[in-house]
């Protein structure tokens, strides 16, 4: 009953009843099921078995092609005729969203391990979002069982439910994704670092020296860091220590491994700038 008169809302029509005590119009309903049970159903009974989607599709058949147009022997026109007589305006009508007033409705809880509703034994899938979520599953029982609806408890659609077997595996959790960021805040810094290095060392890339020089730049600092103890090589020297490296660096062509050994050992500190002081030392008295 709730069904039907959500059916009119949708259709935008009144449902109207048989008057009390008045025979004629239950007798025109009476003649309709007589007729398709001497017609239609009496074909039915004569051939083989039908399934119900074969059922359907010949009453439509049998509609259209026969009772609606036989000449009805008191008006003297077809069923059709008389109706496309009278009419006065065509409306036309989503019988999908009809059909959801028919649709049963039953309460379900979905399940936290398998995101899914169980009805009639069948399961069906739905968003991971709902899971332990007390829902409403609406479905139509004529239907072939494929997929559901979802809707909250107060009537909310929430989606569809797909129908699936649990042997399959547990579906996958989704994680959310992380927005990028327009701006990286560590990018900026390592940008900003890379311009502070470059206006400290004049441009100077460490890996790129001239060709005439017998010991490379980063061979003679990374030297100096491996007596020094870092373990992370030339990354472990700030960038005043490779300005002050690079500047004595330049002073010489004849500085190689074995000075600077003799300028860490001679320092009074294990530190670069007492290197460096050794190293002009041994520089001097180089020339």
């Amino acid at each position: 009953a709730n069904g039907l008169k959500a059916a009119c809302y949708r259709l935008n029509t009144r449902l109207l009843h048989r008057p009390p005590r008045d025979p004629a119009p239950g007798g025109l309903i009476e003649r309709l099921f007589q007729t398709a049970q001497h017609q239609f159903e009496a074909e039915v009974r004569a051939g083989d078995l039908l399934t119900l989607e074969q059922l359907n599709r010949a009453l439509s058949a049998w509609l259209s092609v026969a009772y609606h147009k036989d000449i009805h022997s008191e008006t003297g026109q077809s069923p059709e005729d008389r109706y496309r007589q009278g009419l006065t305006i065509i409306r036309q009508v989503d019988m999908s969203r009809v059909i959801e007033s028919f649709m049963q409705a039953i309460p379900r809880t979905v399940n936290r391990t398998f995101s899914d509703v169980q009805v009639n034994k069948r399961f069906y899938r739905v968003d991971p979002k709902l899971r332990g979520d007390k829902v409403e599953v609406r479905f139509d029982p004529f239907s072939t069982w494929d997929k559901v609806q979802i809707h909250s408890l107060d009537g909310q659609y929430l989606g569809t439910g797909l129908l699936h077997q649990r042997q399959t595996g547990l579906p996958a959790v989704p994680h959310p994704q992380r927005k990028k960021p327009e701006h990286s805040y560590t990018e900026l810094l390592i940008q900003q670092h890379k311009q502070e290095l470059a206006e400290k060392t004049g441009g100077i890339d460490y890996l790129q020296i001239v060709e005439h020089r017998r010991w490379p730049f980063h061979q003679f600092a990374g030297t100096v860091a491996q007596l020094l103890g870092f373990k992370a090589g030339l990354t472990g020297l700030c960038s005043g220590d490779l300005e002050a490296l690079k500047k004595v660096y330049n002073q010489s062509s004849s500085i190689d491994r074995q000075m600077v050994k003799n300028a860490f050992e001679n320092a009074r500190q294990p530190s670069v700038p007492y290197i460096i002081a050794e190293l002009k030392q041994l520089i001097k008295g180089d020339r």
